[in-house]
Parts: structure tokens; C-alpha cells; sequence
């Protein structure tokens, strides 16, 4: 598993899916084990806690609109779908917006 969150591995999967699928519109190769090795990577890596996190943590703006939000816009583009990566997209926004000097 890649973290103790029940059906963390199935967003997980959707939200690589996404990530493939626009990448391939893109003309960008990705190999077919793609998804295997990104949850291989993310279960050696247990305690880490993400640059997004961490910048959440300290109210600061994350990098979301050039991680998820570049996949957002190439997918629009392509006419692909990607709705895991919009709402990731969506609640780091709101966490930022929730955190931001003078709001309340």
C-alpha cells in the first residue's frame, strides 16, 4: 500500500492514469510500467511529507499550478478528461485560500 489511507492506491492509479494519458497527447513517452514504479517510489519513501504539504503547512503558495495545474491545461487542450487532478488541483487551492494573510 502506498500509505495507511483506504483508497489512497485507486486515486493514486486515476490520478497517474490522467497524467499518462495527457502526456501521451503531448507526444511524451512513458513507460508501461509507470504507475507500478510510482507507487514503488512513494512506498520507499513512507515519512516523507510532500513540498505541497509542507508549504501548506507554513502558509505559504504551493507549487500546485505547475504540478497538477500544467496537467489540468494540457488535458483541457487535448480534450481529455483529468478530474482526480482537478480536484487535487481545487482543495490546494482552498487550503492556500484558507490560509492566506487577512483571511479568516
Amino acid at each position: 500500500r502506498l500509505l495507511a489511507v483506504p483508497g489512497i492506491d485507486a486515486v493514486m492509479t486515476d490520478l497517474v492514469a490522467e497524467c499518462v494519458a495527457v502526456a501521451r497527447s503531448s507526444g511524451i513517452a512513458v513507460a508501461p510500467d509507470i504507475l507500478a514504479q510510482v507507487l514503488a517510489l512513494a512506498a520507499t519513501m513512507p515519512d516523507q511529507i510532500s513540498s505541497t504539504a509542507q508549504d501548506l503547512a507554513r502558509g505559504r503558495a504551493s507549487e500546485i499550478a505547475h504540478l497538477n495545474g500544467v496537467i489540468l491545461r494540457r488535458g483541457e487542450a487535448a480534450g481529455i478528461a483529468t478530474p482526480v487532478n482537478q480536484a487535487l488541483t481545487a482543495l490546494v487551492r482552498a487550503m492556500e485560500d484558507r490560509d492566506a494573510p487577512g483571511e479568516s
